[in-house]
């Protein structure tokens, strides 16, 4: 068994070689322009990406738009703990099953399966922020997704909040997608 002597050296040379790494990954002496056209960049291409999910999702199904922008307004608190156990439950029990062979066959296509979920969940959360933005209650239309995909991109393309900020945000519409596909399972 290693002595905490051992241990306490082998984490501080870590720590230092994690800090060290950072400080490598720096650019040297980078310039605003730089930094402003990454975050250019992040805008306009998260504002494209989330045009396309949003519009699509009125586009294709405008009233599936409706209804489950309608269920998140009137129960976020739910949408959010279903998008919870869908995006971080689900994921890990697939993993653990996962490790049997019989498990396996269910794992891969499960896993499989959530990646359109959250892709339409994305859809949803932009067409729900850009209606909660416009104060819209009837049916979600293009003008709610083009708000709410300015709306997400703005925060997206501030790189580590942004990305955080999203991320709870697309919570909510995977929650919904989820739990409409759920009872739709269970009929």
């Amino acid at each position: 068994m290693p002595s905490t002597r051992t241990l306490v050296r082998a984490s501080a040379a870590a720590a230092a070689l994690g800090f060290v790494g950072t400080v490598a990954a720096q650019s040297p002496g980078g310039s605003g322009l730089e930094l402003g056209a990454r975050l250019g960049i992040r805008l306009v291409v998260s504002l494209v990406v989330y045009l396309l999910l949003g519009g699509a999702l009125v586009a294709l199904g405008p009233r599936y738009a409706t209804e489950t922008s309608r269920e998140i307004r009137e129960d976020p608190g739910s949408a959010f703990v279903w998008g919870l156990l869908v995006s971080i439950g689900v994921p890990f029990v697939l993993v653990l099953l996962a490790f049997t062979i019989i498990g396996l066959i269910v794992a891969i296509p499960g896993l499989l399966l959530l990646f359109p979920v959250g892709v339409v969940g994305t859809a949803v959360t932009v067409v729900t922020v850009g209606a909660a933005i416009r104060g819209s209650r009837g049916d979600v239309s293009g003008t709610d997704a083009a708000v709410g995909a300015l709306a997400l991109a703005v925060p997206f393309a501030i790189p580590v909040i942004g990305d955080l900020v999203t991320t709870v945000a697309t919570l909510f519409g995977t929650g919904i997608v989820g739990r409409f596909l759920y009872e739709s399972w269970r009929g």
